[in-house]
């Protein structure tokens, strides 16, 4: 009887052992320079992301999954307006930074989360490009019409207003000329995180890294 226990705990054991040495490794933590390639839009020029004007839209050390990238389908789509555009996971009340420096040509920020109007922050680049920060909270505009920001500068807090659908954080880029809907959305990539050659992956994390 003895000795039947005794082989019983030894087979208790291998098995555990094997349980173990079949665990899935955990997946790696990628550094700075790694990242995966993206689809983003069948035609697309992208810029050098290395040397990109734009950085990542929040504070340096934070982390965000997009949710939805270039040509990334629904609202997204390839040809619709906002083809271009990256939606970033955010609860509300999120801290949003200015990706560029420019001056500040619109805020909205009546909407109550949940419903109407989509509040946003507009801010117009030196070429006349725009940067386009939506579904902002009730009164999540840092910033004033007018006001010169810089790179990195606190703009707003993220929320879940207008066709938000969940808390998310759009941020679109819109070419010279007008930045009212149906505007034209140009690609962008990100210089202060993961390689983006194609912008941004959908269901990737990327940490936003310091930068000069």
């Amino acid at each position: 009887m003895a000795i039947r226990r005794i082989k019983n705990y030894m087979l208790l054991m291998s098995l555990l052992v094997l349980s173990c040495s079949n665990d899935e490794t955990p997946p790696k933590e990628l550094q700075p320079g790694e990242g995966p390639i993206a689809d983003g839009c069948p035609n697309g020029q992208y810029d050098e992301w290395k040397t990109s004007e734009y950085v990542l839209p929040y504070p340096v050390g934070k982390s965000y999954v997009v949710t939805l990238s270039h040509c990334g389908g629904s609202f997204h789509s390839e040809g619709e307006p906002d083809e271009y555009g990256v939606d970033f996971a955010m609860d509300i009340g999120e801290t949003i930074t200015a990706a560029r420096a420019g001056q500040v040509v619109y805020v909205e920020e009546s909407g109550v989360d949940g419903e109407f109007p989509n509040n946003l922050v507009i801010i117009e680049h030196e070429d006349g490009t725009f940067a386009q920060y939506m579904h902002l909270t009730k009164n999540g505009a840092l910033v004033d019409v007018g006001n010169q920001v810089i790179q990195g500068n606190k703009i707003g807090l993220s929320g879940n207003t207008g066709l938000a659908g969940f808390p998310h954080l759009h941020f679109i880029i819109t070419q010279a000329g007008s930045y009212n809907y149906p505007y034209t959305s140009i690609p962008t990539t990100f210089s202060n995180t993961l390689s983006n050659e194609r912008s941004l992956a959908k269901g990737q994390r990327y940490p936003a890294y310091g930068y000069e």
